[in-house]
């Protein structure tokens, strides 16, 4: 899962870096310590997936819907709140519990399956944390959890682009935009910290999953995989990422483990590449297009990595 990030560029290099037009109003802050609830940039796709429809894309000049103006940006970074709030429901606090969303399932559940149609974003970090606790102690290891060498995540830099659904919520006295983070199995090299890991999309991938006009779900759930070896690189550091109150950036420097304490990222096994398995989605962005030769079954969500499980 993904319970607390980083988000440390600007609003303006977020936008160069994502080609988006930036409507954030100047409100981005470089924050360590990302919690739910809390308002972070997102990209979203700049046009409605129809003129005038109730489902169409908020833009800042129509945040309630309808056709955006002429001449808008492709991609737009606006604000959201981390938590995804369906139009539906009463109040926000739902959204604290819909911080991230299982990628086998989206397409299907309730909550989810409209925003997976047609309200796909972008959530830019640079990094993560998770937690290594081993045999369930209570007390864990916090890991920061940052881009690594593969070269085909997207911009140079540490921007990641994780895959995610929002979601316009109108029931208080201006609509408000929130977000949650997709959800797969575990990538390759952090196996040792959760069996869950956020949805991290290659650039090439950006343009299909922002799109609400494209509608074929096999092909999108195909974009919806384990990252492969070299997308991310773990270290350990200090407690105080535990307190949400925390900023700064001595939140993520490396901390030594306990004298004594094996490192449990050495405990994971090398991958071995499957015979025949296809190139991953970093490598070969239209791998998820080609069809299957006859005679094979169909391709599962983990074959799109090089992770052999």
């Amino acid at each position: 899962m993904c319970g607390r990030y980083t988000q440390t560029l600007s609003a303006d290099d977020l936008a160069d870096a994502m080609s988006a037009r930036d409507d954030t109003g100047g409100e981005v802050r470089e924050r360590y310590n990302v919690a739910p609830t809390t308002t972070q940039p997102i990209v979203t796709a700049g046009q409605p997936p129809a003129s005038g429809a109730p489902d169409a894309t908020p833009t800042a000049d129509t945040p309630t819907g309808g056709a955006a103006a002429a001449g808008d940006a492709a991609r737009v970074l606006r604000l959201a709140r981390w938590g995804l709030v369906p139009s539906w429901a009463k109040d926000v606090s739902i959204g604290s519990r819909m911080i991230n969303a299982r990628s086998e399932t989206v397409s299907e559940k309730p909550v989810f399956r409209k925003a997976f149609a047609s309200r796909r974003c972008l959530v830019p970090v640079t990094g993560f944390y998770e937690w290594h606790r081993p045999e369930k102690k209570k007390r864990g290891q916090p890991y920061f959890i940052h881009r690594g060498a593969h070269p085909g995540v997207g911009p140079e830099g540490p921007l990641l682009a994780f895959a995610g659904l929002f979601e316009v919520w109108r029931g208080g006295e201006q609509p408000l935009v929130t977000y949650t983070i997709l959800t797969t199995g575990p990538a390759v090299g952090l196996e040792f910290l959760h069996d869950r890991s956020p949805v991290v999309l290659p650039a090439a991938t950006w343009e299909r999953w922002l799109d609400p006009g494209y509608q074929d779900t096999d092909a999108l759930r195909k974009l919806l995989a384990p990252a492969p070896a070299g997308v991310f690189e773990a270290y350990p550091v200090g407690s105080e990422i535990g307190n949400v109150r925390n900023q700064g950036p001595t939140l993520v420097e490396r901390v030594e483990l306990p004298p004594g304490t094996p490192d449990p990222r050495t405990a994971v096994p090398a991958h071995a590449p499957v015979a025949g398995e296809p190139t991953d989605l970093f490598a070969d962005p239209e791998a998820a297009d080609r069809p299957q030769p006859a005679g094979q079954p169909p391709l599962e969500l983990s074959q799109f990595t090089d992770d052999a499980r």
